[in-house]
């Protein structure tokens, strides 16, 4: 009995152990299958996040790509000289190492309404086995700046007919009364003018003047020599290989319909009268080079498309010229407007500061305003024009502020430094000032000469004044009434500089006129009582004659980058590139 609770105990005991042996088997191979689940996440884990890895490296490598495109296309937009086209436009396959996997492909477009802009688009990617594993698309727009449009090597005044899109420079003070659609390089600007842009100091600009010399381009190309003085109708060029530059040694007329399609060097004055004249730039050559001035007359038209370069001046004719240049205009000397001389001696007067055009304000016609601050109208130095012996006749009408400066001018004429009055018709100092005329300093006293003419009985009003000088008698008209006569020896000067219009001798601003001023003659005679009032036309001994019936004159710059990029020629004779984009940056920069 005992025995069998033994055997039974027995038995029930390894039951007992047999369960437990495997509820710990189960455990463990519970253990071991949680390990190996968990063991498994983690390697996949690991594998996606190197491929991850993988695939973030790719992308960098195809972002710094995609960059170094851009920044390819930066190159050759600035340097339009090394590509055959306009300007670069792309191209696909490229590669910054020959051999590897990674390509891009550029596009670029220029924006239609600014020369200046440009749109590029690259892709990179790297090719595997003829298959693209990675890709990336960036979009920037380019904006190349600055980018000159009009360079002045003087103190000048862009006056309201002037508009400049693209950047300008002016080695000294700029006043500006026109549109300037970008930024301003100058030491001092004023002006009640519309600009876009800031000011800047003109050492601010790393661009320098380009090396355009006669002697550059014309021992570099082949050249076709005018012979005559003047064109008139004709087409020269365009020319193929090789390339021709069309020369004239002395002065040169463009006297309407006349197309160049060459580079034109002029050595000495260039002047346009008439419509429809045109100079187109071949590829790498500027359009223009004069070495003395740039004169566009009344009505003429002259468009560039290329740079022009003038050593001189470039004067515009204020009786409807038009000048315009898609392309960049560098000019050495100032750029001004004129007024035109209708006698048959043809003085050229040039517009100083500003004045303003008053087609409809005139006493006949229209009149030129002066503002009393700075204003004034200045011919040439000449040593033959403007020449009277003692005998003479002014005749000007005059609406003048209340308010005028002491010695204030009407007409001066002088010598070319301004230090002597040759003859003079101006204010003087006293209170009530009234008008005086004045010859050569050096003379006897009485230095000057009463008019009788007071400033308080013709301001604010049209008045006609005439001054007649017969051997030494001195004659004044007030409105065709005399109004002062007197002897006085004092000859007038010889006359060998310049005449200013509103303003003394010394054309400063401390002794300019304030005001209106319509129809200045000058004569070398004496005219009779009947001819001086009203003024007559066709009369013999007229000298000068400015009606200023002008209602101004029209200039547009556009700076286009592709145009005026030429190669020119260090002093060694090595090649150079030259551009008037001084630089560019991106304006943005987005991935597709």
């Amino acid at each position: 009995m005992i025995e069998r609770k033994m055997k039974f105990l027995n038995s029930k005991f390894k039951i007992q152990n047999s369960k437990e042996d495997g509820v710990a088997l189960l455990v463990v191979l519970f253990i071991i299958m949680a390990i190996t689940i968990l063991s498994l996440g983690f390697m996949s884990r690991s594998d996606v996040e190197l491929a991850c890895g993988e695939n973030m490296v790719l992308r960098t490598q195809m972002d710094y790509l995609a960059e170094s495109g851009l920044e390819h296309a930066k190159g050759l937009i600035l340097n339009p000289q090394d590509v055959a086209s306009e300007y670069w436009t792309g191209a696909t396959a490229q590669q910054l190492a020959a051999g590897s996997e990674d390509y891009y492909d550029v596009g670029v477009v220029r924006d239609t309404n600014d020369c200046c802009n440009y749109i590029i688009d690259c892709n990179s990617y790297r090719m595997k086995d003829g298959q693209e594993i990675g890709r990336s698309s960036l979009s920037a727009q380019l904006r190349l700046d600055p980018c000159i449009g009009l360079w002045i090597g003087s103190a000048t005044t862009i006056w309201t007919g002037i508009r400049i899109n693209g950047d300008v420079y002016c080695n000294g003070t700029l006043e500006n009364k026109g549109v300037i659609n970008g930024d301003v390089f100058a030491g001092t600007l004023s002006g009640s003018g519309s600009i876009a842009g800031r000011l800047k100091a003109t050492s601010d600009l790393s661009l320098v003047w380009p090396r355009v010399t006669v002697t550059d381009f014309t021992s570099r190309y082949s050249t076709v020599t005018i012979s005559s003085g003047s064109l008139s109708g004709v087409t020269l060029g365009p020319y193929g290989n090789p390339v021709q530059v069309c020369y004239r040694s002395g002065d040169l007329l463009l006297a309407g319909d006349v197309r160049i399609e060459s580079m034109l060097v002029v050595v000495g004055n260039l002047t346009i009268q008439g419509d429809r004249n045109m100079i187109v730039a071949p590829k790498n050559l500027p359009a223009l080079l004069v070495t003395g001035d740039l004169t566009l007359k009344s009505a003429a038209t002259l468009q560039i498309n290329g740079l022009a370069v003038v050593y001189g001046r470039t004067l515009v004719g204020a009786g409807g010229a038009n000048l315009t240049v898609l392309g960049g205009l560098f000019v050495e000397d100032g750029l001004a407007e004129t007024a035109a001389d209708s006698s048959s001696s043809a003085n050229i007067g040039v517009l100083y500061n500003g004045p303003a055009w008053q087609p409809w304000s005139g006493r006949t016609g229209g009149a030129l305003l002066f503002d009393g601050v700075d204003d004034y109208v200045q011919t040439p130095n000449s040593l033959t024009k403007l020449q009277v012996a003692n005998n003479y006749t002014l005749s000007v009408w005059l609406k003048p502020a209340s308010s005028q400066k002491s010695w204030a001018g009407i007409i001066s004429k002088c010598n070319p430094s301004g230090s002597t009055n040759h003859w003079t018709l101006q204010f003087d100092s006293s209170s009530p000032k009234r008008l005086i005329v004045y010859h050569p300093d050096y003379l006897p006293s009485p230095k000057s000469w009463d008019t009788g003419i007071l400033l308080s009985e013709i301001a604010g009003a049209w008045h006609h004044v005439a001054v007649v000088r017969n051997g030494v008698i001195m004659t004044s008209y007030l409105d065709g009434s005399p109004r002062s006569t007197g002897t006085w020896p004092n000859i007038p000067g010889f006359g060998d500089g310049h005449l200013n219009i509103a303003a003394d001798r010394t054309a400063t601003p401390s002794y300019v006129y304030n005001g209106l001023i319509d129809d200045v003659r000058i004569y070398n005679r004496v005219l009779d009582p009947n001819q001086v009032y009203p003024p007559i036309d066709g009369l013999a001994g007229l000298i000068a004659h400015w009606k200023f019936d002008e209602s101004g004159s029209n200039v547009t710059t556009t700076a286009e980058p592709t145009e005026t990029a030429i190669i020119t020629w260090s002093e060694q004779g090595v090649a150079q590139k030259w551009g008037q984009a001084a630089g560019a940056f991106f304006r943005s920069i987005r991935r597709n």
